[in-house]
């Protein structure tokens, strides 16, 4: 047996047909990796030797090879697949146990796919520089083809997928962590006065009485719309709701948002209408339901149901626009009024699903008679 000398050593071994084989050992470069043993497949230690260190060469040459198409990857070519179910960014959000919606990736995939690769595509992702992104926000800004809010959007959506590649080592820092975002962001949206909100809570005015009840779950609990549409009869219970399901286009039933599975309170009158409509519509499957028993009414019918029922009370369209009041601008109205009412923080973040990352608020629970004060709220609400 030859004794090992340099990066790698020869054995012979006999295989069953008698005949000798040369095996070489090939030490590795760190002490943490173990060396690696293969067949020459010659049967002199010359040839065996040739053999070895032309595989030696090999490796190392597709070791390069690899490193400079790492290093020299292209924006377009990092970025397909990126927000793909199983790519980078999903992957990477699992296995940190966060949450992450198909309908989110569907939305980044779309912007990546038809803002961000067409620019920045041939790019080599180490020639992205701050400059260069910050040129591309300012011209976006000029052109005034974008509003500042989808701008932004664009932005974080660049920033998060060159993060990632800091991650993967294709890029030594994320030149978007310099760039600063457009003024003139998202329009603060608009809530609705207690006043108002009482005036919208008259049944007389809502020629269909799911709406009605629509609108008056949504203030008494700041559902988000998705919430509402998925919400199943099975969930509603004489003094609580479950929000365990979500309704999420093209996939159907869902976790909420963030996973922000909650139990919330409600009055014996929300029950009662609830129940209403269950009982009116024939609900089986989802309360609010559309064609199909087993599908909603679609967020476009609610939210123009919600608009005329607005203009009913005063507000005409132009002051609805102007005052940016959307059918989200309930779930504001009722954050707005728990905490005007001296809810703490801690409950009105539960009740709205809203989740802090803070190890405080993670180990903050309550139970459905820790919400007197709440069902409180929602008969002032509805007070005549």
């Amino acid at each position: 047996m030859a004794r090992p000398k340099g990066k790698f050593s020869l054995y012979k071994r006999t295989t069953q047909k008698n005949k000798i084989v040369y095996y070489a050992k090939i030490h590795s470069d760190y002490p943490a990796e173990p060396d690696s043993i293969v067949s020459t497949g010659q049967s002199s230690k010359a040839s065996a030797a040739l053999w070895t260190q032309k595989y030696i060469d090999d490796k190392a040459n597709e070791e390069i090879r690899k490193e400079q198409e790492r290093l020299n990857i292209l924006f377009s070519d990092y970025a397909t697949g990126f927000w793909a179910t199983d790519g980078l960014y999903a992957v990477a959000r699992r296995a940190r146990l966060r949450a992450v919606s198909q309908g989110f990736l569907d939305s980044r995939e779309a912007i990546t796919k038809n803002h961000l690769i067409p620019y920045w595509g041939k790019y080599r992702l180490r020639d992205i520089s701050p400059k260069k992104i910050d040129r591309w926000v300012i011209d976006l800004a000029s052109q005034h083809t974008a509003a500042a809010g989808t701008i932004n959007q664009r932005l974080q959506i660049l920033r998060v997928m060159l993060e990632e590649a800091c991650r993967q080592e294709y890029i030594t820092m994320n030149p978007a962590q310099f760039v600063k975002p457009v003024g003139g962001g998202a329009k603060e949206r608009g809530v609705l006065s207690l006043d108002e909100v009482r005036a919208l809570l008259n049944p007389r005015i809502w020629p269909e009485y799911k709406f009605y009840a629509i609108t008056l779950l949504t203030l008494a609990t700041g559902l988000r719309i998705s919430e509402v549409r998925g919400l199943q009869v099975s969930q509603v219970h004489p003094d609580y709701i479950q929000v365990h399901t979500a309704w999420e286009e093209k996939y159907g039933l869902k976790d909420p948002k963030c996973k922000s599975m909650r139990e919330l309170p409600i009055t014996p009158y929300i029950y009662e209408v609830l129940q209403e409509v269950i009982k009116t519509t024939g609900a089986t499957e989802i309360v609010f339901f559309g064609a199909r028993k087993s599908s909603p009414l679609s967020k476009s019918c609610i939210e123009k149901k919600l608009y005329r029922a607005i203009a009913m009370i005063g507000i005409n369209e132009e002051d609805r626009v102007k005052r940016n009041i959307v059918f989200h601008s309930l779930r504001h109205t009722t954050n707005t009024i728990l905490r005007s009412a001296g809810i703490a923080d801690s409950k009105v973040r539960m009740i709205t699903g809203h989740r802090q990352e803070s190890m405080t608020e993670r180990y903050t629970h309550f139970r459905l008679e820790n919400y007197q004060e709440i069902s409180s709220v929602q008969e002032m609400l509805i007070a005549k």
